[in-house]
């Protein structure tokens, strides 16, 4: 016996396959406007469940001190303010779209107040359209197709957390002018020499870097290459997810050629 969900026959329920094939070849990408209409519409039903869930735990006698503060309806920031749109939204997450972003278009220079940019996990090739985001502290963008570093200077003075790991990056040009750069995230890019990360010592506030999964890496044993990159980074306190310990700084710091 066979059968289809929805009681359909498989001769009816085919055209319905190829018209959702049909439509997604006719999007092949999203654009950033199309990409926070999406986002916004996630917040706002997302605002309107924690609200109807509270509203049933208070009709069942939950007392008003146990509300949470996101519970009233309203959109919050990370730090509990409210915001009502793209403008005043300070965390703004336009990860994994589908289609995805293939491009950071001039959209993006309409959120002023933002401080983190989530763009991870879509298509995105080359950086750019930065330039109104004057309090962006954290930029991710791991899980694209990048493959230099480019357009990153108007982020110079807010710019703390860059987040560029499953890209397709060779070289670390580009980050010289992020002086509040502290935490740096590189891991499974194709940066086959040490010497790419030497360029990081003039970031002198760099405090947290994560580069393993490098081809550098698989060219040399673990400790050889972790000692490399901690005496090329005078600054650096932690390496792929290890606290640097004074006597390892100075053991690196011994083997100094």
């Amino acid at each position: 016996q066979s059968y289809s969900l929805s009681g359909f026959s498989p001769s009816k329920t085919r055209p319905l396959c190829h018209r959702a094939t049909a439509s997604l070849r006719m999007s092949k990408n999203t654009n950033c406007k199309n990409a926070i209409k999406e986002w916004m519409k996630r917040e706002k039903a997302m605002a309107e469940m924690k609200a109807k869930e509270w509203a049933e735990k208070k009709e069942a006698g939950a007392p008003d001190e146990d509300m949470p503060l996101d519970a009233d309806g309203q959109l919050h920031n990370p730090d509990g303010s409210v915001f009502t749109g793209p403008k005043d939204a300070k965390k703004i997450t336009l990860i994994g779209m589908i289609p995805p972003i293939a491009k950071m278009d001039k959209q993006l220079n309409d959120l002023p107040l933002c401080e983190h940019l989530g763009l991870s996990t879509n298509n995105i090739g080359t950086i750019g359209n930065l330039k109104e985001l004057r309090n962006l502290k954290t930029l991710s963008l791991s899980r694209n197709v990048i493959k230099a570093l480019k357009n990153l200077d108007p982020l110079a003075d807010t710019l703390e957390q860059l987040w560029l790991s499953y890209n397709l990056l060779e070289k670390l040009d580009g980050l010289s002018k992020l002086r509040k750069l502290r935490i740096l995230y590189v891991a499974n890019n194709k940066i086959a020499d040490f010497a790419e990360f030497a360029k990081l010592k003039e970031n002198t506030n760099l405090e947290e870097l994560v580069a393993i999964g490098n081809p550098c890496y698989l060219a040399s044993d673990a400790k050889t290459a972790r000692a490399t990159i901690i005496r090329a980074i005078p600054s650096l306190k932690m390496l792929d997810g290890t606290r640097i310990e004074l006597s390892e700084r100075e053991e690196a710091e011994e083997k100094k050629e």
